[in-house]
């Protein structure tokens, strides 16, 4: 069964599942894919949005409620998706906004429009906090095209990579197919995860792309990747995951 670090299941917080029957059937439909653990990760804009935190809660309880009721070999973990602000790394230290199953590793989302430059400064904010930063679907932002950039990042700021498995599935456009192609082929991929959000349109396809991610690169780096997403969950709860 595969971990999914990047998921919108739980209704009523963000652009993702709105009723709670969509987020059952989501679950549901998560298992028939392969998935067996879920990350939870929805949109947080810290200092700017106040995020429904009673709320969260509350629905990701029921949501393990109805995980319980129906037997479904499936459990789910509290993150975040986090809109970098210049508030995050203030939040990120005083324990305000959500890291990945507990750990010290933060999803990080940016606007595709954002410059380089502001992409490394809130890295190195991050990554002096503490946390270990995962930068979320890293083929949205064409400011970071070349191979060389992803590794300064991983050098200077330990950021790990995260690819939705949806862009494994479909054709990448021209003038970033070689840059895609590198991350993988270059062993520079650490996370694929499904940033699903809803069952029409956004729904899960990690067993297409895991295997689009096999045929494309190869069995070893598809299951260093899962192994990777295992990794992040095992244990969360009784110790924060070192560098």
């Amino acid at each position: 069964m595969y971990t999914d670090i990047h998921s919108h299941v739980i209704w009523g917080v963000d652009d993702g599942a709105e009723t709670r029957e969509e987020t059952f059937r989501m679950l549901k439909e998560a298992v028939a894919d392969g998935i067996g653990t879920i990350v939870c990760t929805p949109h947080v804009t810290p200092g700017v949005y106040k995020f429904p935190e009673q709320t969260f809660q509350e629905h990701f309880r029921d949501a393990e409620v109805y995980i319980q009721q129906e037997k479904l070999p499936l459990k789910l973990y509290q993150g975040a998706e986090i809109l970098y602000t210049e508030n995050t790394p203030r939040l990120l230290r005083e324990g305000k906004v959500p890291t990945m199953a507990g750990t010290n590793y933060a999803l990080i989302e940016f606007s595709p429009t954002d410059k380089r430059e502001h992409i490394f400064d809130a890295l190195q904010k991050v990554a002096g906090c503490g946390m270990i930063p995962i930068i979320a679907h890293m083929e949205r932002y064409p400011a970071i095209g070349k191979i060389e950039q992803v590794e300064e990042m991983k050098s200077r700021f330990r950021a790990m990579v995260q690819i939705n498995t949806r862009s494994l599935t479909k054709k990448i456009p021209l003038l970033r197919r070689g840059f895609f192609d590198k991350l993988f082929r270059e062993g520079l991929v650490d996370y694929v995860a499904t940033d699903t959000h809803a069952m029409e349109g956004r729904g899960t396809c990690m067993t297409a792309g895991i295997k689009a991610l096999e045929d494309k690169y190869g069995e070893v780096t598809a299951k260093r990747i899962i192994k990777m997403a295992e990794g992040l969950v095992i244990h969360s709860s009784e110790f924060r995951i070192q560098n």
